[in-house]
């Protein structure tokens, strides 16, 4: 299990330290580093990571209101030279509290403890028939993720799209992929997520589904094909 996770610490030679270390972690991805909340919060708009390495002592928003802005819940690892951010780290529900400076091995500790919750936690999905829940219409709704055709964006909502009925749903297409399994539904354009399931062919630029032409765009085509060859 590779994990991908971002960096946010607006001291440049803490930052340089620290990097020495992540580095010795190859269980870890490193997708983006940034000196301030703004730039951090922006990337996580249109990009998705396991976790996230936090200083508390940002500008302009620390810590604690960087991970309140945010939109989707990711693991938090909080890097401070306050002993008492532990306390509040552990009420607000983060993975960890690392004092500064951290030793290689007091961060082996979070990265070990990261790895094995998300692990049980996917046992547990894959263990469960997977059941997609949200609120459509001030109803919570649930449903199995097998009866979901396609995920179509409309603005700040999406449209899920059943063989019965279609329900519209406050979120983002990135939020609404988290909650369905990985190895089921892939994007097959910056508008479309695809249940695996219901693909019945495909071409260079569209995927049959259940007699419904939907778009493939050139940018997912690859991650598509890749991931309806492994599905079958």
């Amino acid at each position: 299990m590779i994990l991908k996770y971002i960096y946010i610490d607006s001291n440049p030679v803490d930052r340089v330290h620290f990097l020495q270390i992540l580095r010795q972690f190859p269980e870890i991805n490193l997708m983006a580093e940034f000196s301030n909340a703004t730039n951090a919060k922006e990337y996580l708009n249109y990009n998705s990571v396991d976790f996230a390495i936090v200083s508390s002592d940002l500008p302009v928003n620390n810590g604690f209101e960087f991970v309140e802005q945010l939109k989707d819940d990711i693991e938090i690892i909080l890097l401070t030279k306050t002993s008492l951010d532990a306390i509040k780290s552990y009420e607000k529900g983060f993975l960890d509290c690392l004092l500064k400076p951290v030793t290689q091995n007091r961060l082996k500790s979070s990265i070990d403890r990261l790895i094995n919750k998300l692990e049980c936690l996917q046992i547990i999905r894959e263990k469960k028939e997977h059941m997609v829940h949200f609120k459509s219409n001030f109803k919570s709704e649930k449903l199995q993720a097998n009866s979901i055709r396609w995920i179509e964006a409309m603005g700040d909502y999406v449209k899920v799209v059943t063989k019965n009925k279609n329900y519209i749903v406050l979120s983002t297409m990135k939020s609404f992929l988290k909650k369905l399994p990985e190895d089921q539904f892939t994007r097959i354009h910056k508008s479309y997520i695809v249940n695996l399931k219901k693909v019945i062919n495909y071409t260079t630029r569209n995927v049959n589904t259940g007699g419904e032409i939907l778009p493939l765009s050139r940018k997912q085509k690859g991650i598509f094909k890749e991931n309806f060859i492994n599905f079958q």
